[in-house]
């Protein structure tokens, strides 16, 4: 192994989480995902995290010069935030990026930011359940807020289901207008990609909550799945709604770049508070870009039949295991063009059962994603982290995620065959298969 790409990849790990620090012994970080590409591994976990493609380390070879020997970071930064801009089709005069370290930092931003132009504000995002880990915390710290403060935007009832959008919209709109109604100033976080793919609360809504209450309502905009057409992304922004994306996720670059966008019509000072990042992280940047650069070029017009197509074979194949339940998960309703590809779900939760039809708990299921992508079977695959559905107490229900990322959809576009979308799913179904003996191992 070259000593470059061993300094490369220590790089990609540095960072302040301890969740991306690599385990001596193991050599991968606390989501399991090694910094070095994994070929054999099939990534399927998009949701989470995934690991460095061979495409990306290539792109991170030849910027390594550029990144290790040159003390400007700052220049770095700068040159990669308006690559960010430019391969999502914002143009940089009208258009901002700030580079984060993570998605979490960005939307902590992102809050401060939209705090210094409200006072005393209420502050509204979807359930814990359904977001990153550390999200409701950053803001209520970003805002200054206490919990009595919070409105959490139910996405799922107490035992687990899906709560159908009308009546989330409904459960989110009544308590948000009696704030507004009370002279309150509220900041809303639609997050447009929850955990299992939802987007809370509805686009529609909210923009006729605004322009209701144009002066008492501001929208961030958590997007850090970066699920949705970029298009839409760029709508948000001319609403004056900035945007936080990562980088890793859906588009399949290496966990923990986050980015603030923002339309410099609204906001012309959002650029004033970006810190420097440290190397690891304009890495991480890098790479991300490759990824994100390969997926603008790709033609997807007939996307979304694809992902229909794919949706609807995975629900009937699957029901040859029983111990498997798959979620049957509603198209997106976003509002805007409805032929766009992102009205498609690319998450779909499932449960799994045990050799004694008990469902399996979140320590069986994380032992299961950590055990799938490891040597010593044919089949190799990373699901989607477990995941709570619901905050019920009695009854926890959990559930690993079949994730369709850029990377595995790639393939279908430039084929523009039918045959992309079979071969994809034949993989998947091999790894519910491996999933579901693994699963029968257990007891």
């Amino acid at each position: 192994m070259r000593l470059t790409d061993r300094r490369i990849a220590c790089l990609l790990a540095e960072d302040a989480d301890p969740r991306l620090h690599l385990d001596p012994l193991t050599g991968v970080n606390a989501y399991g995902v090694s910094p070095f590409p994994q070929d054999e591994v099939g990534e399927w976990g998009s949701a989470t995290a995934s690991a460095l493609s061979q495409m990306s380390f290539r792109i991170l070879r030849q910027w390594w010069p550029t990144v290790a020997e040159n003390p400007d970071r700052r220049w770095i930064q700068d040159v990669l935030a308006g690559d960010l801009l430019q391969v999502m089709g914002l143009d940089a005069t009208h258009y901002g990026a700030n580079l984060y370290s993570s998605g979490s930092g960005a939307l902590g931003e992102g809050g401060r930011q939209l705090l210094g132009r409200m006072k005393t504000p209420v502050l509204v995002l979807c359930q814990g359940s359904e977001t990153g880990s550390r999200v409701p915390e950053v803001l209520r710290n970003a805002l200054g807020c206490t919990v009595a403060e919070v409105i959490s935007l139910p996405v799922r009832t107490e035992s687990g289901e899906l709560i159908p959008s009308a009546l989330r919209d409904e459960l989110c709109w009544g308590r948000v207008a009696h704030c507004l109604k009370s002279g309150r100033e509220v900041l809303l976080v639609l997050t447009d990609g929850t955990k299992t793919g939802q987007v809370v609360p509805g686009v529609e809504g909210t923009r006729e909550m605004v322009s209701r209450y144009p002066e008492q309502l501001r929208v961030l905009v958590d997007a850090c799945q970066l699920r949705v057409a970029w298009s839409r992304v760029k709508d948000y922004l001319d609403r004056g709604w900035p945007v936080t994306i990562t980088g890793s996720k859906f588009v399949g670059g290496p966990p923990f770049s986050g980015a603030l966008l923002y339309s410099r019509a609204f906001y012309k000072d959002f650029g004033k508070s970006e810190q420097i990042l440290g190397v690891g992280a304009l890495l991480r940047w890098v790479a991300a870009l490759a990824e994100m650069k390969r997926w603008s070029v790709v033609p997807k017009e007939r996307l979304g039949s694809y992902l229909a197509r794919f949706q609807a074979a995975l629900e009937q194949q699957v029901g040859r295991w029983p111990a498997v339940t798959l979620e049957s998960v509603p198209g997106l309703e976003r509002g805007g063009d409805p032929g766009l590809w992102d009205v498609h779900p690319t998450i779909f939760p499932f449960e799994l059962r045990g050799p004694a039809g008990e469902p399996l708990e979140r320590g069986a299921l994380e032992a299961l994603y950590r055990r799938l992508p490891q040597a010593g079977s044919d089949v190799r695959g990373r699901w989607g982290q477990p995941v709570r559905l619901g905050d019920g107490q009695r009854h926890e229900r959990w559930a690993l995620r079949l994730c369709l990322g850029a990377r595995l959809l790639i393939p279908w576009l430039e084929m523009l065959s039918d045959d992309g979308v079979t071969q994809t799913l034949d993989r998947g179904l091999e790894l519910v298969d491996r999933t579901v003996v693994e699963a029968a191992r257990m007891g």
